[in-house]
């Protein structure tokens, strides 16, 4: 069934063209219009970026979460009435529509797994981080599922970018783990950073931070250097984190690189990585200027289906398949190489 049947006589251009490419590509309607709306964003809206669950319909009827840039006046993209239109087509129900405001920490994978921000950089009282660590996943079980505990968390993800150095990385995960020991907490830590790349400093990970897991940045920019996540050196990281025995994956922003350049970057890491990395896309308030997209406005939503192809092409030979809940400015919803995707998604 098409979203659109039964009402030929309004759909606008643009939904027309967006299946067009979604039939071209081999991409579901509803992964082409989430894939369309990380792109764009909305036009309406407050200037902040929002927090948007949505419905699509028909076929699909699973809630997917997505950030997306607002106050965006070329984006298609509208919310009324509860629902999401493109060009005043209605394309999917709205069923909540919030800022997107910093916290702490907060819940993802059905409450199986939790994503913080680090309490220091490792230069404060390390009673006191442990102290602060505790009440954030303190405040954090308050909203696990009914019956769930912290115990029950599989795993407690750092998103740290304002670490100074290494050393400072790993003072501030011992005191994670430290308190995660005091609520009787097993759950894998992961670190969204590329600032521990040392082997020394992966061989303590494994000795007193363990299970762990690595998310390396694999953006051509990072927190350390321009030139430190080459391939050669990232795919060098990741093995020797594996050699540790943590799992490794890595992030990066498609649409900062050409396709080949993307491809290139990425094969060496793949058969290093035993998580299925956060492909982010890259979004801009303004598409109209030219930032750092790689592709001209007009052909981005192409050019993101291509690199779905090509992602899916490069982690063919393993067996690693999208987790949605991991990313949500992600290219993948409920399919992957034409094969449905587990939940959860959110």
């Amino acid at each position: 069934m098409n979203p659109t049947e039964g009402q030929s006589s309004t759909t606008s251009e643009t939904v027309h063209q967006w299946r067009h490419l979604a039939h071209r590509h081999q991409v579901g309607w509803g992964e082409t219009l989430l894939i369309a709306l990380n792109i764009h964003g909305l036009h309406s809206h407050r200037d902040a970026g929002e927090k948007v669950r949505l419905k699509v319909r028909p076929p699909e009827d699973e809630v997917y979460q997505l950030v997306v840039p607002t106050g965006v006046a070329t984006s298609p993209f509208t919310v009324a009435d509860s629902e999401l239109r493109v060009d005043g087509t209605p394309v999917a129900a709205v069923t909540e529509l919030r800022g997107d405001t910093a916290v702490s920490g907060y819940l993802r994978a059905g409450g199986r797994a939790a994503t913080i921000h680090p309490f220091a950089g490792g230069d404060t009282d390390p009673q006191a981080a442990q102290s602060a660590y505790s009440r954030l996943l303190a405040d954090l079980a308050i909203t696990l599922p009914p019956g769930n505990t912290l115990a029950d968390l599989d795993e407690v993800t750092v998103t740290a970018s304002s670490y100074t150095d290494e050393k400072a990385a790993l003072a501030d995960l011992v005191t994670l783990r430290t308190a995660m020991f005091g609520l009787d907490m097993t759950a894998r830590i992961g670190l969204l950073s590329s600032m521990v790349r040392s082997e020394s400093a992966l061989a303590d990970l494994a000795d007193r931070v363990a299970p762990f897991t690595l998310f390396l940045d694999a953006d051509n920019h990072t927190e350390v250097d321009v030139d430190s996540t080459d391939s050669p050196d990232a795919a060098r990281v990741l093995a020797a984190a594996r050699g540790c025995g943590h799992d490794t994956s890595f992030t990066y922003t498609v649409g900062l690189e050409p396709l080949d350049v993307m491809r290139d970057r990425l094969l060496p890491l793949a058969q290093y990585t035993t998580v299925w990395p956060s492909l982010y896309i890259l979004q801009s308030p303004d598409p109209t200027e030219p930032a750092d997209h790689i592709a001209e406005p007009a052909d981005r939503l192409d050019f993101f289906l291509q690199a779905r192809t090509m992602l899916e092409r490069i982690f063919a030979p393993t067996s690693l398949v999208p987790e949605p809940w991991r990313c949500y400015r992600g290219l993948w919803y409920r399919e992957y190489a034409g094969e449905p995707l587990p939940g959860p998604w959110i």
